[in-house]
């Protein structure tokens, strides 16, 4: 196929990928969904002393979807940093955003001085802090040596700990997939597997029973739901 995914192997896992967009948005009673949880378990991750010496201060987002809010404190002002849901510590500076803004803004699909233009940011508080934004997309796209940029390493790495949650969910599978991303930074490729057969991801390749080929932006919103996988399969 010449699609934006092209698929081998096995057919029927092929068009079981839907399950690893559950996967990604499995979470919490009455929070499911938030694409936006992906990435704020990931910028935990990368959070770090010298973040914190430039931005010295404490992020309160309230994440907003369907009527439904969720809160995340960044916490770039003390020790090495820190990012929990919920909102008990004081913060400097609170922004009210949709989870899809958030998560165009964070992916740099979006421009954070445009979306307060056009009211799709609230920010209250430091207003120094609001404009130091960008230092979170900079953590997002930062990776190891080489392979830098890759917007859906962070969806790989959220896969990796949710697998291992939604044993049930695994077994419904009991495939292997190896996907193969295109189109990073500088036209980079990058490989992954996703064990589905013993619930395990890790970057490389091996023998799997459904290899996929997509870009690296098309996986990434595929997997927080921001594209269908049938039409990207479709398109050409």
């Amino acid at each position: 196929m010449q699609g934006k995914i092209k698929m081998a192997g096995n057919m029927a896992l092929a068009m079981k990928l839907s399950v690893l967009e559950k996967l990604n948005s499995s979470g919490a009673a009455g929070a499911e969904g938030f694409a936006s949880d992906v990435i704020f378990a990931e910028l935990a991750k990368k959070v770090n002393a010298d973040v914190v010496s430039k931005v010295k201060g404490i992020y309160q987002f309230k994440i907003t979807k369907n009527g439904a809010e969720k809160i995340w404190t960044v916490d770039l002002k003390n020790g090495n940093g820190a990012v929990v849901e919920g909102g008990e510590t004081k913060p400097d500076c609170t922004i009210t955003i949709t989870d899809e803004d958030y998560v165009n803004l964070i992916l740099g699909k979006a421009n954070g001085q445009q979306l307060f233009m056009q009211g799709k940011i609230k920010m209250a508080g430091n207003m120094a802090l609001a404009m130091k934004l960008s230092v979170l997309e900079k953590l997002n796209s930062s990776g190891a040596a080489g392979a830098e940029g890759f917007k859906s390493d962070f969806v790989f790495g959220e896969l990796a700990k949710r697998v291992k949650d939604e044993q049930a969910l695994v077994k419904s599978i009991n495939g292997i997939y190896l996907i193969k991303i295109t189109n990073g930074p500088g036209g980079a490729g990058k490989s992954w597997i996703i064990d589905l057969k013993v619930g395990a991801v890790r970057e490389g390749e091996g023998a799997a029973d459904c290899t996929v080929t997509v870009a690296d932006e098309d996986f990434t919103n595929l997997l927080l739901g921001k594209a269908n996988g049938q039409q990207l399969f479709m398109q050409g």
